[in-house]
């Protein structure tokens, strides 16, 4: 192969810039999405109470816990058709829908004078709100390999950011009517209705969302856009057949087979279905191939059993929801845990939340700087797989920190049960362990990032991506909801009974951490440096190619120069002879 030759690897190398405008609209239309789920959080308990829901206030959490959860249980059957809908009549639309969902969902929630009126709104907000699915394809309609990473460090971020404006709406607006008399004392609907305020400021912040989604996101299916958006990552017309028809007409001259080379340049998790990598390092053109050698995976539309027909979409859903199940139990665990006063840290409500919200500042940092590093470092698989190992030692190091309490605080009670109770003050080391704790939980709960990366590179074609990650947040929905409650029940049962010993729950966990570490092992390496480098098989592939140019050129009237995944102007012209 030619040292300047169009094929030749240094005219691949490199990054694609990402499309900051496309992707400033997709996030500030994510950023809605935390913001109404967590608005809720700080006032959900005290409304459970004031609305006599029940009379024993040890059952407030039991209660306020349905009213949370049932926003997942409801979207694991809803997301997934919308994340469909979204393939057939674009992102946009089902985007639009799904805020006024957001919109009109959460407004009423704010009026509900009954806990049943609290679990329908919270459903109806579960049921027409898919947006978590499709804002997902469409980042992925407008990246490649190259830089899908960094897009999703920002979609990751930007749920932590929308974390934190949803609890401080919902802990600073609640009872208005009361706390801010000069501003609210005239507004008799915010002393009936004291929750009210916080979700029509939700409702606000969405609506400028919908503006913002309505005026400036460029419609990225990729059956759909058109070709002003193209340089949006969409156009993918060079595939994996192409490479299939010219290698089988050169076997003719040169007697090699073109299954050894097809079968090297498969995807990043080893089945024929899906063409995504080689697709973005193969030649294309601008006006596109001719119909009878475009591959058929770039225009069939995949069904859900089709899907789940191919091998690297079933191991990809049963890692979801394994990473989904282990994150959701430790977030539910480590709240359990750090409030404990009897066989935990002891630790104050405020203490908690000042602990959460500066982790919370450490997740953006992390997502910005180091998971690009990590990327570059290890490449998006066995990155995927070194944090997914760490969660085994997120769980087996919460019981330690039990140990540093009882070795450098003394006891300031004793329980009736013989349990020892602890004062709010806390020393140095143990505010430095949990805050170093913290951290290293932060860097792993990363393998949501990289999980997201590899979801689309699972997809068989671009048109399949909002199917493959409805598929994907369905299975993640129902984990979240298993997760946190069976750590719950499993938590309280071995601390009333003291089942061995009180860890019951803590070895279940590290059982399953084990368990998803394992089945991680299933999704095949990839080259840390794919993302950026041809590999030894591309090369051969697009070797291949540039040969077969040079003896067929006779037979073409024009030729289609091979760009790189950077999405450039496409050179066409007649092609000179080589001196």
């Amino acid at each position: 192969m030619k040292l300047n030759s169009p094929t030749s690897p240094s005219r691949i190398k490199g990054q694609t810039p990402l499309p900051f405008a496309q992707i400033a609209v997709l996030m500030g239309v994510r950023l809605a999405e935390p913001i109404a789920y967590t608005v809720i959080f700080p006032f959900v308990n005290q409304m459970v109470e004031e609305l006599g829901v029940t009379d024993n206030p040890d059952r407030v959490g039991f209660y306020s816990g349905l009213v949370e959860s049932v926003f997942a249980f409801v979207q694991f059957f809803t997301v997934y058709h919308w994340a469909i809908l979204s393939d057939k009549v674009g992102r946009k639309p089902v985007i639009l829908f799904g805020l006024v969902g957001v919109v009109i969902s959460g407004s009423l929630f704010g009026l509900a004078n009954s806990f049943w009126m609290m679990i329908f709104f919270r459903c109806l907000s579960g049921a027409l709100n898919g947006n978590v699915a499709v804002v997902r394809a469409a980042i992925g309609d407008v990246t490649d390999s190259s830089n899908s990473t960094e897009a999703f460090a920002m979609y990751g971020m930007t749920w932590t950011v929308g974390a934190i404006i949803g609890n401080a709406l919902g802990g600073s607006l609640s009872h208005p009517y009361e706390r801010f008399p000069e501003w609210f004392g005239s507004f008799e609907i915010f002393r009936i209705h004291p929750y009210l305020l916080p979700c029509l400021v939700t409702a606000t912040t969405t609506t400028l969302g919908i503006l913002f989604c309505l005026l400036f996101y460029k419609e990225s299916l990729p059956s759909l856009a058109n070709s002003s958006s193209s340089n949006y990552g969409h156009n993918r017309k060079g595939s994996l057949s192409f490479l299939r028809q010219f290698s089988s007409n050169k076997s003719h001259k040169r007697n090699m087979s073109t299954s050894s080379v097809i079968s090297d340049t498969e995807t990043l998790i080893g089945d024929d279905h899906s063409s995504m990598n080689l697709l973005s390092k193969l030649p294309r053109g601008e006006d596109g191939l001719e119909p009878e050698v475009m591959a058929p995976t770039q225009k069939k539309d995949f069904g859900f059993w089709q899907l789940m027909s191919i091998k690297p979409v079933r191991i990809m859903a049963v890692t979801a929801f394994l990473n989904s199940f282990v994150q959701g139990a430790w977030n539910a665990a480590a709240l359990l845990f750090f409030f404990d006063r009897n066989n935990g840290l002891a630790m104050s409500t405020p203490a908690i939340g000042g602990a959460f919200a500066i982790n919370g500042l450490v997740t953006i940092l992390v997502q910005l700087i180091l998971l690009k590093r990590i990327k570059k470092w290890l490449g998006i698989t066995l990155g995927f797989k070194v944090l997914s190992f760490g969660w085994i030692f997120v769980w087996l190091l919460l019981p330690p920190l039990r140990t540093i309490l009882l070795n450098t605080e003394t006891p300031i009670s004793t329980t009736s049960e013989g349990h020892l109770v602890f004062g709010e003050i806390r020393k140095w080391p143990i505010t430095i362990f949990i805050n170093l704790y913290l951290c290293f939980c932060t860097i792993v709960n990363m393998t949501g990032s990289l999980l997201m990366v590899l979801i689309n590179t699972c997809s068989p074609n671009k048109n399949s991506l909002g199917a493959i990650n409805g598929i994907m947040i369905a299975v993640g929905c129902m984990a979240k909801v298993t997760g946190p409650s069976l750590i719950s029940a499993l938590f309280a049962y071995s601390m009333d009974t003291q089942f061995m010993d009180g860890k019951a729950w803590w070895i279940f966990m590290v059982i399953m951490s084990i368990i998803n570490f394992i089945i991680t092992l299933l999704v095949k390496h990839d080259d840390p440096s794919d993302s950026n480098d041809l590999n030894e098989q591309d090369e051969v592939a697009l070797s291949l190619l540039e040969d077969h140019r040079e003896e067929e050129e006779d037979d073409y009237d024009q030729e289609v120069t091979p760009v790189d995944d950077r999405r450039q102007p496409y050179n066409t012209g007649k092609k000179e002879s080589s001196s």
